[in-house]
């Protein structure tokens, strides 16, 4: 059994680090209590890596984002897809890396009337993206689109609006590319 000041000790930095992660989450969105215990807590946090992904998911997270291709196969025949895909992507973690393939190119996008040198880095990712589908499904053509999936709000899902609604997508080209592009 443990001496009274060892159980004391070992008490007090189990409180410590039940405080440093309850604080984590509640620092977004930064109210003034939460903040001050953040400063506290940081070097610990970090040091153990608990401070990870909170802002992703708070205060107010965005729109997800799937590539969504058309292709024309040699054998002239169309075939669609998306990615990622809960359905094709699995396990998880080939889930998780097209998810971020997609949140990656939603990242660089730029509209198709940004100047040439804003869209070079744009073009070069979508290419390479192309390329790939291109010679994994064996096809002649691709035209890639960036779909966001926008968040029903609280009405719209108290009125019985389904996640899935068409309402809640929106999409933009990403652009066309056939094997003699690439």
């Amino acid at each position: 059994m443990p001496r009274p000041a060892l159980r004391f000790v070992i008490s007090l930095l189990l409180m410590f680090h039940l405080a440093a992660v309850i604080s984590a989450p509640y620092s977004m969105p930064r109210p003034v209590l939460a903040e001050d215990l953040r400063k506290v807590f940081r070097p610990y946090l970090q040091a153990c890596f608990l401070d990870h992904g909170y802002q992703f998911f708070a205060p107010e997270p965005g729109p997800s984002h799937l590539v969504r291709y058309e292709l024309q196969l040699a054998d002239g025949k169309r075939q669609e897809g998306v990615f990622p895909n809960l359905k094709e992507h699995w396990p998880r973690l080939l889930y998780h890396r097209h998810f971020m393939l997609s949140e990656f190119v939603n990242g660089l996008y730029v509209p198709p009337e940004a100047p040439a040198a804003a869209q070079a880095q744009f073009k070069a990712y979508t290419k390479s993206y192309a390329r790939h589908l291109l010679h994994a499904n064996n096809a002649e053509k691709v035209t890639l689109y960036l779909r966001r999936h926008l968040i029903a709000t609280p009405q719209d899902v108290g009125q019985g609006m389904r996640l899935d609604n068409s309402r809640l997508y929106e999409e933009l080209p990403l652009g066309a590319y056939t094997r003699a592009d690439l």
